[in-house]
């Protein structure tokens, strides 16, 4: 295997071990169940305005329950009602009766080869911000944006805006999550665009170029969508990222 894949990999399994609430458990080899019980799923963590009371990450023949105080009189029941063949699915509608509570569930990649397309996109610069506030505005209903150029700015400095201008306008352009954990060593990647201009590939192009950023500022590209966002799936796969594992959440 590449050394530079092995290190997504392991940069990946300790981020997500770091969700979980146990330093290091997914570079650890076993089958089945664990159950762990964490503090973190007692906070919100950074960027959410809840705790996630209830995370469960499948990968490959083994499965993570991490829960916090609001789920420990649910243990016994979790641990009688889960077993270790069922489908993710099965795992979660099984979480929703015990809870009485919707699951969300969403697919974690992990970062695996430089896509091979060349890119039109470029990084954006401070001059450029006015041309990204009005791009913003067209992509979210918020019109509350007093800390927008500060976000912005903050991203140009880190390379990690870039966009793709046509027609006179910056109609796609990729954003950088607050990441909870190893904010030194990871930079997941957010991207929209414009509606009419969807399906140029644009998206791909200005991923492209922000993954050639992260790697530069020797971080780790990361990627998460919900399982039912097809085309950020696509996406994902499109521009070198692979399934890492599934991941169900709840919110009590």
């Amino acid at each position: 295997m590449d050394v530079k894949i092995k290190e997504y990999m392991e940069v990946t399994c300790r981020y997500y071990s770091k969700w979980l609430g146990k330093e290091g458990l997914l570079l650890n080899d076993f089958d089945g169940i664990q159950y762990v019980y964490s503090d973190q799923r007692n906070i919100a963590q950074y960027g959410y305005g809840k705790p996630f009371d209830i995370y469960v990450l499948c990968r490959d023949n083994r499965t993570v329950i991490s829960y916090g105080n609001t789920a420990v009189n649910r243990l016994e029941a979790m641990k009688n009602a889960i077993g270790s063949t069922m489908s993710v699915k099965e795992i979660g509608q099984t979480l929703e009766r015990i809870f009485h509570c919707k699951a969300s569930y969403n697919i974690k990649y992990v970062f695996k080869t430089m896509p091979d397309a060349a890119s039109e996109a470029r990084v954006l610069t401070g001059e450029d911000y006015r041309e990204y506030e009005a791009f913003f505005l067209k992509c979210h209903t918020s019109q509350n944006i007093g800390w927008l150029r500060g976000y912005f700015e903050e991203m140009v400095q880190e390379r990690m805006c870039i966009g793709i201008f046509a027609d006179g306008e910056l109609v796609s352009c990729t954003d950088a999550p607050g990441m909870p954990y190893m904010t030194e060593d990871v930079q997941e990647i957010g991207v929209n665009t414009l509606y009419e201009y969807r399906g140029r590939g644009y998206a791909a192009s200005a991923c492209s170029r922000c993954i050639q950023e992260i790697r530069n500022n020797n971080k780790v590209p990361m990627w998460s969508t919900s399982i039912d966002n097809i085309a950020s799936r696509k996406l994902a796969e499109k521009i070198g990222f692979e399934v890492f594992a599934r991941v169900i959440h709840i919110m009590l």
